[in-house]
């Protein structure tokens, strides 16, 4: 018996759809594997008030995703390995986009997120509404914007 070769013509995907495509897939990885939350960073001394900033975090034990992550959203972040312990013995890894970086890919995937969508919203109204890259000098920024900073803090953690 000979075997017959099926030829099925494909119309080749032009670069936005294949960008597209790419950011899709990046989305549901992010929907999966993903967090997006306010990080809060509290200090000491009394006087200082608490600093918070987006965190935008995937964990995965597989390097190459998350290396693919970044290419295909293109956006460099940082990926941390972490340590092995009793109960995790694999190797782990976590890519992580703080501040403008972390709005950038949020930016660019919300339109294909599922899960996640409602917290990205909510992200990115944090970043436009409560002043993260203005600098109010020595006397820090005014009692509303703090309170709204929280405000957002909660919210975002409440949507988990």
């Amino acid at each position: 018996m000979s075997k017959t070769r099926i030829v099925v013509a494909v119309d080749p995907l032009s670069l936005a759809q294949l960008d597209d495509l790419r950011l899709a897939y990046q989305a549901g990885v992010l929907d999966g594997e993903g967090c997006i939350h306010i990080a809060r960073q509290k200090y000491p001394a009394p006087r200082r008030r608490a600093c918070y900033r987006l965190r935008l975090t995937i964990a995965q034990n597989h390097l190459r995703t998350l290396a693919d992550f970044q290419r295909d959203v293109g956006v460099e972040g940082r990926i941390y390995e972490t340590r092995r312990t009793n109960v995790q013995n694999r190797d782990a890894y976590a890519l992580t986009y703080d501040g403008a970086a972390a709005a950038e890919v949020i930016v660019r995937l919300r339109p294909f997120l599922r899960r996640k969508r409602p917290e990205a919203t909510m992200a990115l109204e944090y970043q436009a509404q409560c002043e993260v890259s203005t600098r109010f000098g020595g006397k820090g920024a005014p009692a509303d914007i703090w309170h709204l900073r929280e405000w957002y803090y909660n919210k975002l953690r409440a949507m988990k």
